[in-house]
């Protein structure tokens, strides 16, 4: 027998009587339901004016910008632990240095910046110190380094030495060195774009002798890639490396502009719109595929895609030659996302998966459209989210959010039409970043965390008066549950709603019931090991009342041993042990349970050994098997029959048994829940009723004998 000491109640008693003040998040499958937190973050520069942060990079965890701080003029500045402050004021005074196009190489921040006696060069931030990495162009002039691309640990880009003019450079760590003069004399080339393809760096410069076209360098020696021979040069542009090709726009003098690629060896223009110019624009990388826009006559500027192979209309959103004009092209996890017009909705937000482009949302329904067509306000994204700036016909343009299920606005900012006009969107972490002018503070620093949930949950238990977080007092006892709102602390000027279920119970009685095995110590300390039942009261100093005391009642039960005897009579299994949790196990099968069999008796539908687990509080223990011959009827219930109807079901006087099919009854014997014959009467019809009024409540069971087999029910009395 296996016996175990129960003994929970003061476990219970404490989870019950302390005071739980539990705060629990909600899950964020509910963030649809929370308001946006969306705040200003920082009022860098205080009043109207307005610091009008830009160029927001995350560096060693802290968010950098450059902005204007009253007397300092532009300079770089950190927003770090919710507070904005001045990094170094590298051009005293209120000039400012304009620090611009930030690089992270390693363990520095790179940037152009100007001082009075520097001009514009190359500086760098170690996360303490800002320092000029060289003086390119000696003197106040400033050689004014631009179009950055960074290679490893090495940074190219434009500057002018004041000799050479605009000319490529590189620098490596504070060694820097001019690329080549690809134009010579005082003008320079005047590189405008800068990538990396294959491990050699590709720019587009113009030269006198062949104008603007494609240029290599391959780590020693510039090599001209002359498209369009002659001065006039094949203008080259929207230099975009996709993993097999480097794709640009040019024109050759004779086709137009047209999409060209390079493998790696060889130049292609693939010459998509024989008849006229295909005039691709926003090339764009999306997995191993470019997608861009392009122009034919039939369809007008539209979807396009260079799989690597070949070059072909992806949708034609505004079908026929009016042009859909996708621009904006910006690439979010596995989507790509796009503004285009397709001639009903106006410019609006699309999506591509890479199979089909859909209209992702109508955020200004009509053929007006949200957004300025095309927009040239790049989108924003924080893991799938995408950002866009758009005027829905009410609030102005603000900022957007959009989940591939739904747009939704981020507020007001500027109430009213106006709108607070968001730029430079930046996704740092799990939060965006701008700039907006709510026009009372100016264009300042904001946040999107499009992931705080601002729905809390409370459960308060106390015998005292309860104040909530918005400071309304609870005294009587009872139970309550409502709603508060406090300033959230994760999203500044945001309020978090809070469900609160509260319980006031000042006096603290309570009352349990508990069987327990063999002893039972109460949580007073006294101690019970004779098998029987008690009525317990306890007196203890309450956990959540101090100076106050719980009065614990108790009615035990104390089990010495659990009974085991079973008996078998008619074709049931009994089981002696009675106001206990029962269940029946199948013997010739492992001593499996038998799902659903959990009374005090059992009527197996096959012959076979059966057995009981009896558990009474914690106290388990399990009958002997036993052979028990079904007397189910399982031949009759297999053809859809039944032996007999029994009826009523529970009975209060009589009990009718009617024959089915052609059965004749040859008998009936009724017996109590010890296996007592209570009536027996032998027949020979197919149908009998018995007078049961003179029988006590309770179960019974009833065998029905037939001249060839006997078969059992379970009836009661009520």
């Amino acid at each position: 027998m296996t016996k175990n000491l129960q003994n929970n109640f003061n476990m219970a008693w404490l989870k019950i009587c302390r005071f739980a003040f539990v705060l629990s998040i909600l899950s964020t499958s509910l963030l649809t339901n929370a308001q946006n937190c969306v705040y200003m973050a920082s009022d860098v520069y205080p009043g109207s004016y307005g610091a009008s942060p830009i160029n927001f990079i995350e560096f060693n965890g802290v968010i950098y910008f450059s902005a204007t701080g009253d007397a300092n003029g532009v300079e770089l500045w950190k927003f770090e632990n919710g507070v904005s402050s001045l990094v170094a004021d590298i051009n005293p005074g209120i000039g400012g240095s304009m620090p611009n196009s930030f690089n992270i190489v390693g363990s520095y921040l790179y940037f152009s910046a100007s001082t009075a006696a520097t001009g514009n060069e190359l500086f760098r931030f170690d996360g303490t110190s800002v320092t000029l990495v060289a003086d390119i162009q000696p003197g106040p002039q400033g050689s004014f380094p631009n179009t950055f691309c960074v290679v490893g640990a090495d940074i190219y880009f434009s500057a002018n030495d004041g000799v050479t003019g605009f000319e490529p450079w590189k620098c490596t760590g504070t060694t820097v060195t001019q690329v080549g003069d690809l134009n010579p004399g005082a003008f320079g080339s005047t590189p405008a774009e800068i990538v990396e393809f294959g491990g050699e760096i590709f720019m587009t410069a113009t030269s006198d002798a062949a104008g603007k076209e494609l240029w290599k360098y391959d780590g020693s020696t510039v090599t001209l890639y002359d498209l369009y021979p002659g001065t006039t040069g094949s203008d080259v542009g929207d230099l975009t490396p996709i993993p097999s090709h480097l794709c640009f726009r040019a024109t050759d003098g004779v086709l137009g502009y047209e999409l060209w690629t390079y493998d790696g060896t060889t130049i292609t223009n693939l010459n998509v719109n024989p008849s006229s110019d295909f005039t691709p624009w926003e090339l764009t990388t999306f997995g191993s595929d470019l997608i861009l826009r392009g122009f034919i006559a039939a369809t007008g500027y539209e979807l396009w895609k260079f799989d690597g192979t070949t070059a072909s209309l992806l949708m034609d959103i505004r079908p026929g030659a009016p042009n859909s004009t996708p621009n904006n092209f910006k690439v979010v996890g596995s989507m790509l996302y796009f503004a285009a017009n397709n001639g009903v909705t106006g410019n609006e937000l699309w999506k591509y998966d890479g199979t089909t482009a859909s209209l992702a949302a109508d955020i200004r329904p009509g053929a007006t459209g949200s957004m300025s067509a095309p927009s040239y306000d790049p989108f924003g994204f924080v893991n799938d989210i995408v950002f866009v700036v758009a005027d829905n016909g009410v609030t102005g343009y603000e900022l957007w959010s959009y989940d591939g299920v739904t747009a939704k606005l981020s507020k007001d900012i500027a109430p009213g039409t106006t709108g607070s006009t968001p730029q430079g969107l930046k996704g740092i972490g799990n939060k965006l970043y701008f700039t907006a002018d709510n026009m009372v503070n100016g264009a300042e620093l904001w946040v999107w965390d499009p992931y705080v949930d601002l729905t809390d949950s409370i459960t308060v238990f106390t015998c005292a008066d309860y104040t909530s977080p918005s400071g309304t007092v609870y005294s009587v006892d009872g139970t309550y549950s409502f709603q508060d709102a406090i300033p959230s602390v994760n999203c500044p000027a945001c309020d978090s709603l809070i469900w609160i279920d509260l319980t006031i119970q000042s006096n603290l009685v309570s009352y349990d019931t508990i069987w327990a095995c063999n002893s039972y110590t109460s949580p007073g300390g006294n101690v019970y090991n004779v098998e029987g039942t008690y009525s317990i009261t306890d007196i203890l100093p309450s956990i959540a009342c101090p100076g106050v005391d719980s009065i614990l009642n108790i009615e035990l039960t104390l089990v010495d041993e659990i009974i085991t005897t079973s008996f078998v009579f008619s074709g049931v299994i009994f089981v002696q042990q009675s106001g206990a949790i029962y269940q029946w196990l199948d013997c010739d099968n492992g001593f499996a349970p038998i799902p659903g069999e959990n009374d005090q008796d059992f009527l197996p539908t096959v012959d076979g050994n059966y057995a009981c687990q009896v558990t009474i509080g914690s106290c388990t223990d399990t009958t002997g098997c036993k052979f028990v011959e079904s007397t189910f009827g399982i031949g009759f219930e297999e053809n859809g029959l039944k032996p007999a109807l029994v009826y009523p079901n529970p009975f209060k006087d009589i009990i009718n048994i009617q024959a089915q099919g052609n059965q004749t009854f040859s008998g009936v014997r009724l017996y109590n829940q010890l296996g007592q014959t209570v009536y027996s009467k032998d027949i020979d019809s197919n149908f009998v009723a018995i007078d049961g009024s003179f029988l006590p409540n309770g179960f019974y069971y009833l065998t029905v004998l037939t001249s060839e087999d006997q078969f059992t029910f379970k009836i009661s009395k009520k």
